[in-house]
């Protein structure tokens, strides 16, 4: 299975263990994530049309990239690609205006060149702590950010025709109701713990939640934070977590064809 990720460091972020997670289970999933740090959907169109090579190529949860590249040579990387999946950058992730006209058009573009599904990559909400430009000097609501993420990726969905959402911020909302609001690195960007479920809640949702990984443990991609192993018993814990995520998102999983 060949999936393409096109969008910045919070696709690098759920790639880092799917593959890992696929073979714990003695399935083969390759992940390729084109991406342009904080790359919004606009620029995603316009490197589309210039080809400029700003991408970086990052496969299977690779620490470093394995190319500079154009968008075409990122999407000849693989001679057939299985699914693609799309985002839009965090700070406008709960603006659904911001996904148009651009999403439709890159999406009807490469329905030109590929049979592959489309996804969309439903990114998840700040930590309260976090201070981001779009709000100024006023705390970060993060219920309302969290909605507002849901809301837009739905509306998405129905523009598109694109029924498929991969719940991951659902999953980081959830976690956050068990571990508490700190599931990220610097406020923004999934820690061990939270890249450790967006893997699990990727891999069920592309290989059916019957998948059994029980021999997989995170190795340790830390992005220089410091903090200890992912234990067996927050294992058990994250997966019901992805489980979770996934049985309130029914009617946009891809499992259930």
């Amino acid at each position: 299975m060949n999936i393409l990720c096109v969008g910045n460091s919070f696709s690098v972020d759920v790639a880092t263990y799917v593959h890992q997670i696929a073979e714990a289970a003695g399935k083969d999933i390759n992940i390729v994530v084109l991406y342009i740090p904080g790359c919004p959907i606009n620029k995603q169109w316009q490197r589309y049309q210039d080809q400029y090579p700003e991408y970086e190529l990052y496969v299977n949860g690779g620490r470093n990239p394995v190319m500079t590249c154009s968008f075409d040579e990122g999407f000849n990387y693989c001679e057939k690609w299985d699914y693609i999946t799309f985002q839009q950058r965090s700070g406008d992730s709960g603006a659904h205006e911001t996904f148009f006209p651009e999403l439709t058009l890159l999406m009807n573009e490469l329905r030109k060149r590929t049979n592959a599904k489309f996804m969309l990559h439903e990114t998840w909400s700040y930590a309260k702590s976090f201070q981001h430009e779009k709000y100024g000097s006023n705390p970060m609501d993060q219920a309302a950010m969290d909605k507002d993420i849901r809301n837009a990726y739905l509306f998405a969905s129905e523009k598109t025709g694109v029924k498929y959402i991969i719940p991951t911020g659902l999953g980081v909302e959830l976690a956050r109701q068990i571990f508490g609001d700190e599931l990220t690195r610097d406020g923004y960007h999934l820690n061990e713990r939270a890249r450790t479920l967006a893997g699990m809640i990727w891999s069920y949702y592309f290989l059916g939640k019957d998948i059994n990984f029980s021999s997989f443990r995170p190795s340790g991609y830390t992005y220089d934070e410091v903090t200890g192993p992912v234990e067996d018993k927050e294992l058990e814990i994250l997966n019901d977590v992805a489980k979770k995520a996934l049985d309130n998102n029914r009617g946009h999983n891809l499992y259930e064809d």
